[in-house]
C-alpha cells in the first residue's frame, strides 16, 4: 500500500510518503503545496493523510481536487483541521474550515468544484485537540469536560457548528474521514 502524509512537518509517519516545504523537517519529498501539480503520478496512493495542513495552504478546493487525482478509487482520505470556530488563533491560518468542506464536491450542489467525489465516512469535532500530546498536559477535570462536551457535540454536528460552538468557546479541531469514488 502506498501511503502520503502530505505536509508532514515534524510529525514524520513510518510506512508514509512524508511530504514537506521545510528542508528542517526532513521529508522524503520536498513540495510547496500551493505549487500544482503535486510531484506524483495519478491513481498512486491507497491512503491520503493531513494534520493541520489544509488552512494554511492558498487553495483548498484545488488541493482536495489535486488528492483526488493522486489518489486511487477507493483511497481512504484524512484531514485533520481547526474548526473555524476556534482555528483563527494561528496567524499562517488563510482558510476558514467547517462541517461542510466536501459539500461543494457533491454532484448535487449548486455551486459545485471540480469532476471529482468523496464518500464522507465520518466527521468529528474535537473541543480540545484530539493528538495525544495536547490532551497529556490537561488535567483529570479538563479531560472528563472534553469527553462530555465530544459526545453531545457529535450527537449533531450541524447544530454545534451553527449555535453551540459559540457557547463552549468553539472547537479546537475537526476531522473528516473519506473515501475517494473514482
Amino acid at each position: 500500500m502506498e501511503k502520503l502524509n502530505l505536509g508532514c512537518g515534524n510529525q514524520r509517519m513510518k510506512g508514509f510518503v512524508n511530504v514537506d516545504n521545510n528542508p528542517n523537517c526532513n521529508p522524503d519529498v520536498f513540495h510547496d503545496l500551493n505549487i500544482f501539480p503535486y510531484p506524483f503520478k495519478k491513481d498512486t496512493f491507497d491512503e491520503i493523510y493531513l494534520d493541520h495542513v489544509l488552512e494554511h495552504l492558498d487553495d483548498p478546493i484545488k488541493v482536495l481536487e489535486e488528492i483526488f487525482r493522486i489518489a486511487k478509487n477507493k483511497a481512504k482520505i484524512t484531514i485533520r483541521s481547526p474548526h473555524f470556530s476556534c482555528g483563527w488563533l494561528h496567524p499562517g491560518h488563510r482558510s476558514a474550515i467547517s462541517l461542510y468542506l466536501f459539500n461543494y464536491f457533491d454532484q448535487f450542489s449548486q455551486e459545485r468544484y471540480g469532476n471529482v467525489c468523496f464518500s464522507i465516512n465520518r466527521i468529528k469535532l474535537y473541543w480540545m485537540r484530539s493528538r495525544r500530546d495536547a490532551l497529556e498536559k490537561r488535567s483529570i477535570l479538563v479531560k472528563g469536560i472534553n469527553k462530555i462536551i465530544n459526545f453531545f457535540a457529535n450527537i449533531y454536528p450541524g447544530f454545534t457548528q451553527r449555535i453551540w460552538c459559540y457557547w463552549v468557546g468553539g472547537f479546537e479541531e475537526i476531522v473528516f474521514e473519506a473515501t475517494v469514488i473514482k
